[in-house]
């Protein structure tokens, strides 16, 4: 594991971001973490983090809240979203909405508009926009949607995620409506220096507890998550995750062409592509990455994951840091797997 904790202690080195931390598991137990850097680079180098400093998750809230929520709360998965989100132009299933087929747009920058109206209830008009924006046929094509997410998000009900999720498995991650105090930074922008509040602006703006973004969680509860999932896809009932409910959402592909499952992502077989890196198994195998530069991969068969923590979009997001991140991520991922299968 040397190898890892050298790409993390480089990385840092290189500015991409301040703060680092990695959990390897293996056989359904965690065999490496490694934590490393500060909560903020600038102004001023700012306290060094630990296993329990939160990141801001970005897109992992979708896999370890919103989707987690529907593994274990009552969701009647082929249910129309029109059915259940007031005005939804989608005509697609809940089910097509997990897995990205529901025909919903990728992203719309609803913040520009949120920002300058200021509605009463943010969250509310974030989730009416996003329920009229025009959507293509569902059941035909797989596009990444935040906006599929967002409507997900309303029918789950977010706020479910302390009581079904984070309690049952003793994870501190949380949403922030309101600063959230000790967390890890992100970018310096318009805002200021955003820390502890989510980076993703439609999400700022939009009342902060959504489906597509806004967790924030540490090293530590990442990892606690990613023991409860490979435990549970391989016959264990862990918190209130049912084996059979996991396993259907690690392999169910709505649009069957696509390497999405139900709120997880699988691997590219074509090498060089996938931010899992080359060496993570192409078969049983699920992931998610975030925009913050976060991720976590699950190896299903040997209950083994690899989850990466960094705030690579401070002090930006540009500077060539989302090239350094996919690179970091193929690498960190390649290493784990190097050091477990020696």
């Amino acid at each position: 594991m040397d190898r890892i904790a050298a790409l993390l202690d480089d990385a840092l080195s290189r500015g991409l971001g301040s703060a680092a931390a990695v959990s390897v598991g293996d056989a359904g137990t965690e065999v490496f973490r490694y934590v490393r850097g500060h909560r903020w680079r600038v102004p001023a180098l700012g306290p060094p983090i630990d296993d329990h400093t939160p990141f801001d998750l970005a897109s992992l809230t979708k896999p370890m809240a919103t989707v987690a929520i529907a593994m274990v709360e009552p969701v009647a998965l082929d249910t129309p979203v029109a059915q259940l989100v007031s005005h939804a132009a989608c005509r697609g299933t809940v089910r097509q909405l997990l897995g990205h087929g529901a025909g919903c747009a990728a992203h719309v920058e609803f913040f520009r508009w949120l920002r300058a109206a200021s509605p009463d209830d943010p969250r509310a008009a974030l989730i009416n926009r996003a329920a009229r924006e025009p959507c293509d046929p569902p059941g035909i094509a797989s596009v990444y949607s935040d906006l599929g997410y967002i409507l997900l998000g309303a029918i789950v009900n977010m706020t479910r995620f302390a009581p079904a999720v984070a309690e049952p498995l003793a994870l501190a991650a949380r949403f922030a409506p309101t600063a959230l105090d000790g967390a890890v930074a992100t970018e310096l922008d318009e805002r200021g220096l955003v820390c502890g509040l989510v980076h993703d602006e439609n999400a700022y703006y939009g009342g902060r507890t959504c489906g597509h973004a806004g967790l924030f969680g540490s090293i530590d509860d990442v990892a606690k998550f990613a023991a409860a999932m490979v435990r549970a896809a391989n016959g264990e009932r862990i918190g209130r995750f049912e084996p059979d409910t996991v396993r259907r959402f690690f392999t169910d592909a709505p649009i069957p062409s696509s390497s999405w499952r139900l709120g997880w992502d699988t691997p590219s077989p074509t090498p060089g592509v996938s931010q899992a890196g080359d060496r993570w198994p192409r078969e049983h195998a699920v992931g998610h990455t975030g925009f913050t530069g976060t991720s976590l991969w699950l190896d299903l068969p040997r209950r083994r994951w690899c989850a990466l923590l960094t705030n690579r979009v401070h002090p930006t997001r540009h500077a060539g840091t989302a090239d350094a991140i996919k690179a970091l991520r193929r690498a960190v991922n390649d290493a784990a797997i190097g050091a477990l299968d020696q």
